[in-house]
């Protein structure tokens, strides 16, 4: 009778800790013989150590709103957010700290109560829904980098998806023809004096900059008649406190740009300037004081204007569940309304993308082409063109434009 003795020999490697019990880790490594054994165990603690080494790290009771709070405040100190997308961020952060499982250890939180929060937002915008996902992905992020989860909801082909907003809006993006003609004969016809702001929604019409930008235009250093030149190089923006105040660049990279004054625009800067008044910030559109004038109260006026030409009325309750009137006018639409009327006239997308400063064509379709300054200027002619043709301004271009 024949015997067989086989001897297997095992090397134990500690490779980390249980992220969410935080129990040791170990990997073994069975060979025939010692020498192997601690041959495969080197082998991967070297490789190991190549990838960082071993994260030994013991159970937390960190939150989401403790793991996010510290990765905005790092991207605002190393100039990756400004200041107002700090005040944006941090108010965000503010609506999910309401929610009880945003409080509680990420480790204990189940994905059923993230589908239920996400959920609970449908009724808002998506610009709000995408403001509070982004936050929940940099948690839970976070949270699977410092391996205090096992499982990430919000990443890889079973993440929680983004929810699709309910939120029904009356904002229109554009005015129509008709009703564009009717408010520029109202602003040509009302006296500087009944309506201080005509020659700001005029500019906004003619020139599709974003009211931000118009509000803090510099009449000495941005109004270039000579060449026919508008210099955007900054816009309002928030401070930390949500305060209004004057950026000190434009909203993008993209956003800095510089505009070519057509026929029009150019006699709606004249009488800008011939109407300014002197203050210390050098305001194209200020105050009566000499402050600078702010969004609310621009797009309140415009509103009181669409009113009274009847513009865009609707019903709908207010807060007090009374139901009234309102009108879907408001000041961005000017800007849309003169990208509308380039669309129609077929400026080309690309150059549509430089003249609004859109950082890619996905919001006017997605090209990447450097465009050359007379093809802008070619193509704005076009739009300008069909103005007139439409009748609008009630003006004529010079023979060498019309031809």
């Amino acid at each position: 009778m024949l015997c067989y003795v086989s001897k297997t020999c095992k090397a134990v490697l500690t490779i980390g800790r249980d992220t969410t019990t935080g129990k040791t880790k170990r990997k073994s490594f069975p060979a025939k013989t010692e020498e192997k054994a601690l041959s495969l165990a080197l082998q991967y603690k070297l490789d190991l150590e190549k990838d960082g080494g071993p994260r030994i790290i013991t159970k937390s009771n960190k939150t989401l709103v403790e793991l996010i709070k510290p990765r905005i405040d790092e991207q605002f100190k190393l100039k990756d957010i400004d200041k107002s997308t700090l005040k944006r961020k941090s108010d965000t952060l503010k609506q999910i700290a309401k929610a009880r499982f945003a409080n509680k250890p990420i480790a204990k939180v189940t994905r059923e109560e993230v589908v239920n929060y996400l959920s609970s937002l449908s009724k808002y915008s998506e610009s709000t829904i995408k403001q509070n996902y982004e936050l929940l992905c940099m948690g839970f992020g976070e949270a699977e980098y410092q391996k205090i989860i096992q499982e990430n909801f919000m990443a890889g082909y079973k993440r929680v998806k983004k929810p699709k907003s309910e939120y029904v809006s009356h904002k229109r993006k554009s005015l129509t023809i008709q009703e564009e003609k009717k408010l520029v004969d109202y602003l040509n016809s009302v006296s500087y004096e009944e309506c201080p702001n005509k020659y700001l929604f005029l500019l906004l019409l003619t020139t599709g900059m974003r009211i931000g930008e118009a509000l803090v235009l510099d009449y000495e250093k941005d109004t270039i008649l000579a060449e026919s030149k508008i210099d955007i190089r900054r816009t309002q923006t928030k401070d930390e406190n949500g305060k209004i105040i004057i950026g000190e660049t434009t909203k993008t990279d993209n956003s800095l740009r510089t505009l070519t004054m057509n026929n029009i625009s150019k006699q709606i800067v004249e009488k800008a300037l011939e109407n300014k008044l002197k203050n210390k910030e050098h305001l194209l559109f200020c105050k009566k004081d000499g402050g600078m004038h702010l969004e609310n109260s621009i797009n309140s006026c415009l509103k009181r204007i669409a009113f009274k030409l009847e513009m865009g009325i609707y019903e709908d309750y207010n807060k007090k569940g009374e139901l009234v009137k309102k009108t879907d006018v408001h000041t961005h639409m000017l800007r849309g309304t003169f990208a509308t009327r380039c669309a129609e006239a077929k400026i080309a997308p690309v150059v549509l993308q430089q003249i609004l400063g859109h950082k890619d064509i996905s919001v006017t379709m997605k090209y990447y082409i450097d465009v050359d300054s007379s093809f802008i200027e070619s193509e704005t002619d076009n739009a300008i063109q069909y103005l007139v043709d439409k009748n609008i301004f009630g003006v004529e271009l010079p023979e060498s434009k019309v031809a």
